[in-house]
């Protein structure tokens, strides 16, 4: 495998890191490691389907992934990641200043070994929430309930966005488009107060601009200039069962390189919302949402592992939503631009009784909001408000599970029916429907299909070794009668069907740590 220099200096530079770092407890966290044997679909071989599907192998295969996988996290559960996590804490000497810092790095070996000679720096060593934090508390009983804080991210503000269920959240880094150039900084101020709390912050990104399109003899000329991101929210425990959470956010996106809007602002405001009742089972935010410290409050290897209690019962229900409108070019007049309404919203519910677990998600989002940081079907321009036809995404998901304590063995079942977003124009015959599955990747079907539901299962079993080491198998069922593949016929080329039923099945040994 061939690197480029760049490659091979960060990767001399995190060993470097790892090989000099104090061996202290936590400072080398969230290790994820995964070695898989399967076959995403046993029904077919290699050339036979796209993405393509080899015989049986060893290794992470894109067919594995299901729509329902991973929805509060941004990683899918195969990973082989680690993150060289450099933490420092000290009091401060002002009463009740609390100061830390910490270098956080992630090393994606799946990256690493994929084979790709043109792999770029970006592709396997990323910053992935280096902070610094100062806190003040007017409360030595309780300093984590009663404090006013502020963070600085120097580099990356992914883990800092709007929303809840991580995979309907927004305003990460990416909201500033592809045209950016660079890091995406930032900075939090909080406040806890008991029940409440309150936030508010600022990113920056540097982001290409056109000032004077190229026509002719006259050259293209584009800058780099900083865009801005205001977000802010703030959430109560109403009571001991009811919790509250608002968010709103105004994104800068560059400007338009459109003739006739050249130099008109980009951008996104939105609103996020929920509520969320429960008893039992603590609210727990996406551990993408976390920053990583040896505090007890953040202890990775209790976010991986479920914790029991025989005979109780517990429950929780929330909704959220995300309501957004960006400014895009109108396709109507010549000049002009509108805001383009986006949205997303998102029901869960969990029961746990004993070693039995129980959770039924369901969600929505528009095609608008899948395509938010591209942003649209057409960069940068909305959809045609007349002659088509535009449909939202929806999913139901449910899963079940129980834990056999004395050996440490958990048997699961999760399935779920997605209805995906379609753009569709024309009519009849000449009907022609896009099936959109997230922000690149598109099927489209054959003159007059419409698209039908997904259906996919999984049933499996887990056994724990150890606090931190498991073995899993599973089988997996997908019916997807949406995919197609370029076809050739005498005629020229064709949209086809491809074979609809998947039936696969993996074996794992993983550790988290």
């Amino acid at each position: 495998m061939g690197f480029m220099p760049g490659t091979r200096a960060a990767l001399a530079f995190a060993a470097a890191l790892a090989w000099a770092a104090p061996a202290a407890a936590g400072d080398f966290m969230d290790t994820r490691l995964t070695w898989v044997f399967g076959d995403d679909d046993i029904l077919k071989n290699a050339g036979e389907v796209l993405p393509d599907s080899p015989k049986p192998g060893m290794g992470d295969r894109k067919g594995y992934e299901m729509f329902m996988d991973g929805l509060n996290s941004k990683t899918k559960g195969r990973e082989n990641l680690t993150h060289i996590a450099l933490y420092k804490k000290m009091d401060g000497f002002l009463k009740g200043v609390t100061t830390e810092a910490g270098l956080v790095l992630k090393l994606d070996l799946n990256a690493l070994m994929s084979g790709n000679s043109q792999l770029k720096v970006s592709d396997v060593l990323v910053d992935d929430g280096t902070y610094l934090r100062l806190q003040w508390s007017w409360r030595e009983d309780q300093p984590a309930r009663y404090n006013i804080a502020a963070t600085f991210f120097p580099f990356d503000t992914e883990r800092f966005r709007l929303g809840y269920l991580w995979d309907i959240s927004w305003g990460g880094g990416g909201i500033f488009t592809s045209r950016r150039a660079g890091p995406a900084p930032g900075f939090k101020l909080e406040t806890n107060c008991g029940p409440v709390n309150a936030y508010v912050g600022l990113k920056t990104a540097l982001v290409s601009q056109v000032v004077q399109l190229g026509t002719g003899d006259v050259e293209e000329i584009t800058v780099r200039e900083t865009n801005y991101g205001v977000l802010g929210g703030a959430g109560v425990d109403a009571t001991d069962w009811l919790r509250i959470d608002l968010g709103a956010g105004w994104f800068q996106q560059g400007t338009f390189n459109f003739e006739g809007l050249v130099g008109a602002a980009v951008y996104s405001v939105g609103l996020s919302g929920r509520l969320t009742f429960h008893r039992g089972i603590p609210i727990q935010s996406s551990i993408d949402y976390m920053l990583y410290r040896n505090d007890p409050d953040v202890n990775v290897v209790g976010w991986w592992r479920e914790r029991y209690e025989p005979g109780k019962f517990s429950w929780s229900v929330s909704a959220e939503f995300n309501w957004l409108w960006q400014r895009l070019k109108a396709n109507e007049l010549f000049g002009t631009t509108r805001m383009q309404p986006a949205y997303a919203g998102a029901v869960q519910g969990k029961i746990k009784w004993g070693y039995l677990r129980a959770q039924v998600v369901g969600l929505i989002r528009n095609l608008e909001y899948i395509l938010q940081n591209v942003p649209s079907l057409t960069p940068f321009v909305a959809l045609p408000e007349e002659g088509v036809e535009v449909k939202p995404e929806y999913f139901v998901a449910a899963t079940i599970d129980y834990y056999f304590d004395g050996v440490h063995l958990m048997r699961f079942i999760t399935g779920g029916v997605q209805i995906p977003a379609t753009y569709a124009s024309g009519s009849g015959d000449d009907r022609n429907v896009q099936v959109v599955r997230d922000a690149t990747r598109r099927d489209r079907l054959p003159a007059g299909y419409d698209a039908d539901p997904v259906i996919q299962g999984r049933v499996g079993v887990q056994w724990d070794l150890s606090e931190f080491f498991s073995l899993l198998g599973n089988i997996q069922f997908v019916r997807d009668t949406n995919l197609t593949r370029l076809g050739i016929v005498q005629t020229g080329d064709r949209r086809e069907f491809q074979r609809p039923n998947q039936v696969g099945f993996t074996v794992m040994t993983r550790a988290r740590f």
